[in-house]
């Protein structure tokens, strides 16, 4: 007897709640660049940290880095983030 022939469909209609958007830091003093742990997140961020040194000057960028890049960052890491910065980015890099 042949077995079934089954052909799977991977399109979806998702109805995600719509989300506010962050409101706006009108001051930014303290900046935290949160390298995700690949490859090239390091040199990204490096990037980006000129870039918003020159957007932000005299403002504090602090660079913090996750355990591993398979991994979530550490609930205790991203208090730290939230706590010590007025924005926070995150950098991906492969």
């Amino acid at each position: 007897m042949a077995e079934p022939f089954v052909v799977l469909d991977p399109t979806l209609e998702v109805e995600a709640a719509k989300v506010e958007h962050a409101p706006r830091v009108v001051e930014v003093k303290r900046i935290g660049l949160l390298d995700n742990g690949k490859q090239n997140s390091e040199k990204v961020l490096k990037m980006v940290a000129a870039k918003v040194a020159e957007a932000y000057p005299g403002a504090q960028i602090t660079y913090y880095r996750k355990p591993g890049a398979y991994r979530p960052a550490p609930p205790a890491l991203l208090d730290q983030v939230a706590a010590e910065n007025d924005v926070a980015l995150v950098g991906t890099g492969d």
